[in-house]
């Protein structure tokens, strides 16, 4: 597999490991100075680190009631660098509440190993909006133990 491949199977299995909440999957793609930028591109919203992202991801994710993330198209630069990705992220965070679908487009780079090292989201804002409490701060504050969880 070439490396161009082998990096495209990266950013594959980081989208296919938060779809089926499978944390190990996802850590295996993540570079550990990893850094996403949220939604709310604040420094609230920006989580800085692997353990730290693993804890933040996986802690939204069980604050929910359903979640599915699919992924609609990659495109991935030639040198296999920076990857574009347009995902549909549908949660329900409440009993009662209706299906809130997101759209997402997503800016990665990668590493010189091929790990992910950034991901930065942008999205389309939809008629209801996701709850307040789903922020970096919010899930793991400043504990240190959430970042090694």
């Amino acid at each position: 597999m070439s490396d161009r491949e082998q990096r495209a199977k990266t950013v594959a299995n980081f989208w296919q490991g938060v779809d089926s909440h499978d944390w190990d999957l996802v850590a295996s793609t993540l570079a550990d100075d990893f850094v996403r930028i949220g939604m709310r591109d604040n420094e609230e919203d920006t989580c800085r680190g692997k353990d730290a992202y693993i804890a933040f991801v996986s802690g939204v994710i069980g604050r929910t009631r359903a979640h599915e993330l699919r992924s609609r198209f990659t495109f991935l630069s030639d040198d296999g660098r920076y990857a574009f990705n347009e995902a549909v992220e549908t949660i329900t965070y409440a009993r009662g509440e209706q299906p809130l679908a997101m759209r997402f487009a997503n800016y990665l780079e990668l590493n010189d190993d091929g790990l992910i090292s950034k991901l930065d989201i942008f999205w389309k804002t939809p008629s209801t909006m996701p709850p307040d409490w789903i922020t970096v701060d919010s899930i793991i504050g400043d504990d240190p133990a959430a970042e090694t969880a």
